[in-house]
């Protein structure tokens, strides 16, 4: 079994509890970055392989991953998860990640939440809707006169057309390359909203990396 980044990320999802809150902290599940820097301090093995440019990891890394979360939840330091995880056999990680069974041996997964970018579009919008006119009771409109006036000369019941403004879209640089318009938007993103499409844009930006539709990773 191997898989990507984003799929090591899910599965160790699947596999956690709910985020809670621990004095006073929440608890967050791991996220792609996380799992980055857990592999540079060594809490997690380097990758056990390569698809081309991207990192493939295995069941050992994803009981690593929990078990360090485990640890976490529990209040342990950085340094006391260290100590004790550095070196740990894959039946001692077992232990403490307590790894919900599986027929291929993997956590079984959570209801897969929607990935936003593989749905169909959402319908253009150009200002708000329309309301329906209101019904009338009174008499009809007259009729509108005919225009008698020479040709090439306005009518006076059509007035000249009026060029709309072009209005500015929002975008959100994701990665080099990778730029996300906002194209329904009513108003500019705040910073809360720039750090969740962040978060939630780890994923897509390893697919795209993956099938090459992205610069890699470090290189602008």
């Amino acid at each position: 079994m191997e898989w990507t980044i984003g799929e090591l990320v899910e599965r160790a999802s699947a596999a956690l509890p709910p985020a809670a809150r621990q004095g006073g902290r929440v608890r967050d599940v791991p996220n792609e970055r996380l799992v980055r820097w857990y592999a540079t301090i060594g809490l997690l093995d380097p990758p056990a392989a390569r698809r081309g440019r991207v990192a493939l990891y295995g069941r050992r890394h994803l009981l690593q991953l929990i078990a360090v979360k485990r640890r976490q939840a529990e209040g342990r330091s950085i340094a006391e998860i260290q100590a004790e995880l550095a070196g740990a056999t894959d039946q001692a990680l077992e232990a403490i990640a307590r790894l919900p069974a599986s027929p291929d041996g993997s956590p079984a997964p959570r209801e897969a939440r929607p990935r936003f970018w593989t749905g169909p579009p959402a319908p253009a919008r150009n200002g708000p809707p329309v309301p329906p006119a209101p019904a009338r009771n009174g008499p009809p409109d007259p009729p509108t006169p005919a225009w008698n006036g020479t040709p090439g000369s306005p009518s006076p019941a059509s007035p000249p057309p009026v060029p709309s403004a072009a209005s500015a879209v929002p975008a959100v640089r994701l990665a080099a390359g990778v730029t996300l318009l906002l194209d329904g938007a009513s108003r500019v993103p705040s910073h809360d909203d720039l750090a969740g499409i962040a978060a939630a844009s780890e994923t897509l930006l390893a697919v795209l990396r993956e099938r090459g539709l992205a610069s890699p990773e470090g290189k602008p």
